[in-house]
């Protein structure tokens, strides 16, 4: 940390990786399963690719599925009764142009949105009473061992290079 008598700035670590063809980073949830109420997702990303797999967590009807999808940004929420889906498309060209894009995806309880770029922004409810997200199964981050067979999943089972960035 920097300080200064008007300005205090912090310097926080930052990653980014690199997932080309059939290349993914995978966590096991099983020890700590994820039971939440709210969440918060944060990255950034830059490709070329119209389709890939960005993140994945949850099977069957508990999942967050967010991926490109024909160069616009796709969500998929599902909490138990029924999804919540958005797909974010940019007014002018697609998201897939190799510049860097930022994503935050907030949920509490029932209620989702989605921004990308701090201006495109798509706010909805998953449906029915669940409000909580519980995951036991895999995170997949930059695609899966099969991206087409997951939950929620827009994708058919070829995709390309992704360039992640998460703080």
């Amino acid at each position: 940390m920097i300080f200064d008598s008007h300005v205090k700035c912090v310097l926080r670590e930052e990653y980014v990786a690199t997932f080309k063809g059939s290349e993914y980073f995978c966590y096991d949830l099983s020890p700590n399963p994820i039971q939440s109420s709210s969440d918060e997702i944060t990255l950034s990303f830059k490709t070329l690719q119209r389709n890939g797999l960005m993140l994945h967590t949850g099977k069957s009807a508990d999942y967050v599925n967010l991926a490109l999808k024909s160069g616009a940004v796709s969500l998929v929420i599902n909490l138990g009764s029924g999804a919540f889906e958005a797909l974010v498309e940019p007014v002018n060209g697609k998201f897939n142009d190799n510049a860097w894009h930022d994503v935050k995806v907030t949920r509490n309880l029932r209620q989702v949105t989605i921004s990308v770029d701090g201006i495109l922004t798509t706010t909805g409810y998953t449906q029915e009473d669940y409000t909580m997200l519980g995951s036991d199964d895999f995170f997949y981050v930059g695609g899966s061992p099969s991206t087409a067979d997951l939950p929620g999943s827009p994708l058919d089972p070829s995709y390309g290079s992704f360039f992640l960035y998460t703080s």
